[in-house]
């Protein structure tokens, strides 16, 4: 059983609610370092340093995620069944962030001296020790809101600031990395070896990072409201339990995730191609990628005040999903570094709803399900969540992968006409094919998973019903 280290009044107090805030923030600023390093730039890593062919990497992407779906499960179940004095869900963020970081240096030190077949298998066991222990420290943090307040306005809050740590972390990955990897190369003309040896080095010091950044955040939150703990009568029926967790919520939940993360994971895997070969400017790249981070941190205040107003989670994200779809049809015709940069920036704008509040709605749906079935399953919920995040991260890999594949995309070939004082015009008339493939890959993928992420949510309205869900919540932890 959680220990709490204060009296009740304590947790009421503006101090408190602010430290809550931004301990709690600070795990997904480090996450958010090994996520977007991850999903960024580890394509481009394994095809251009490592010289893996992108074919049997995206079927690795897509392999990986069937070990994940066992590992996540079993995860989440260990949780809801977790009651130590720190609490449910700090353990596990605590302990798993030195994973995490293994798993980071090890994902971007393939040995480049070694023939395909073993590079593809050093690819393989270390891409599953990364997912687990992203699975460990990451599963936690979505049910842990529920139990750091029972106040539905405070935890919008506590996930808006959350998230804006998180656009900070993007931030430092747009910012530093490709510098932090061209210092450790030994300039930006650097490939090859000693490219490879910068992005390893690089996430050796992001790594030391995350862990100190999960240790200051584990000891500055309190799960205050402590969530049911499932008895040991109760735990034979964990195919039940998983059974009935799945209510229609739920699964727009799921089914919400999967296509915004598809999209939004595809365009950032095959952004620095588009960058490089169609708009003809990495320093654009730079630019856009900032705009990213910094542009959605005023959208989501906006979007937690809007909410605090009484205008529901899901017609703000819906708002944000039609921004998003302007954006990306102005990318699709993009010829010019100031207008694909001025694109994203409208993107950003967008996505900051989209964000904020996905991760707002969680909770609420997680109390539902404690609602309906008596039980808190939020750490399983959050698990096959967490899972479809990761699922629709590999198949967006694996889809540009093929993208790639279908396209004849050479490297070395399209690298040679910009080395050659060739334009990203010469490239377009000599690779057609392949530059199509990069534009389906960034733009065309994301118009698709747009489109459903608004249709799924047009029939979400559980923003109406949860007041009274949560009044009974509290009659039955007062009892």
């Amino acid at each position: 059983m959680m220990d709490l280290k204060h009296k009740p009044e304590y947790y009421h107090t503006t101090f408190f609610k602010w430290r809550q805030r931004v301990g709690f923030g600070i795990s997904d600023y480090a996450c958010n370092l090994a996520y977007l390093l991850t999903n960024t730039y580890l394509l481009f890593y394994y095809t251009n340093c490592a010289g893996i062919d992108p074919g049997p990497v995206g079927i690795m992407f897509v392999v990986t995620k069937f070990v994940d779906a066992i590992t996540d499960v079993l995860v989440g179940s260990w949780i809801d069944h977790t009651d130590t004095k720190m609490g449910r869900y700090r353990p596990w963020m605590l302990f798993g962030a030195p994973v995490l970081a293994v798993g980071m240096i090890l994902l971007f030190s393939v040995p480049v001296g070694w023939n395909s077949t073993p590079k593809l298998i050093w690819a393989y066991l270390t891409y599953i020790i990364f997912s687990f222990g992203y699975t460990l420290v990451n599963v936690p943090m979505v049910p842990i809101v529920s139990a750091l307040s029972p106040e539905p306005v405070e935890r919008t809050s506590i996930v808006t600031t959350k998230q804006l740590f998180a656009s900070l972390g993007s931030l430092t990955s747009s910012l530093f990395v490709l510098p932090m990897v061209n210092f450790f190369a030994g300039g930006e003309n650097a490939a090859g070896s000693e490219l490879a040896t910068g992005y390893r080095m690089t996430n050796v010091v992001l790594g030391v990072i995350v862990i100190i950044l999960m240790i200051i955040c584990v000891f500055n939150i309190e799960e205050t409201n402590p969530p049911t703990v499932i008895k040991e009568s109760q735990k034979s029926n964990f195919i039940k339990d998983v059974r009935s967790m799945f209510n229609r919520y739920y699964i727009m939940l799921i089914a919400y995730v999967f296509f915004f993360f598809f999209g939004y994971l595809g365009m950032m895997a095959s952004i620095q191609y588009y960058f490089t070969y169609i708009i003809g400017s990495t320093s654009a790249m730079a630019l856009a990628m900032s705009l990213m981070t910094l542009i959605p941190i005023p959208t989501m205040v906006l979007a937690a005040i809007l909410n605090s107003k009484g205008i529901g989670k899901s017609r703000l994200i819906i708002f944000g999903g039609i921004i998003d779809l302007i954006a990306l049809f102005l990318l699709l015709f993009s010829k010019s570094a100031p207008f694909a940069v001025g694109a994203m920036a409208l993107y950003a704008f967008g996505s900051g709803f989209r964000v904020s509040l996905m991760f707002a709605m969680c909770p609420d749906i997680y109390d539902y399900t404690e609602y309906s079935t008596g039980k808190s399953l939020a750490g399983t919920q959050s698990a096959v969540v967490g899972f479809g995040s990761k699922l629709s991260s590999a198949l967006a890999s694996a889809i540009v992968s093929a993208l790639l594949v279908w396209g004849s995309y050479n490297a070395a070939e399209l690298d040679a006409v910009l080395s050659g004082g060739g334009t990203v015009q010469d490239i377009a008339a000599q690779y057609p094919t392949a530059i199509t493939a990069i534009k389906l890959a960034f733009v065309g993928l994301s118009i698709v998973t747009s489109v459903i992420t608004v249709l799924i949510l047009l029939p979400y309205d559980l923003d109406k019903k949860y007041p009274a869900i949560r009044a009974e919540l509290n009659k039955r932890t007062a009892k």
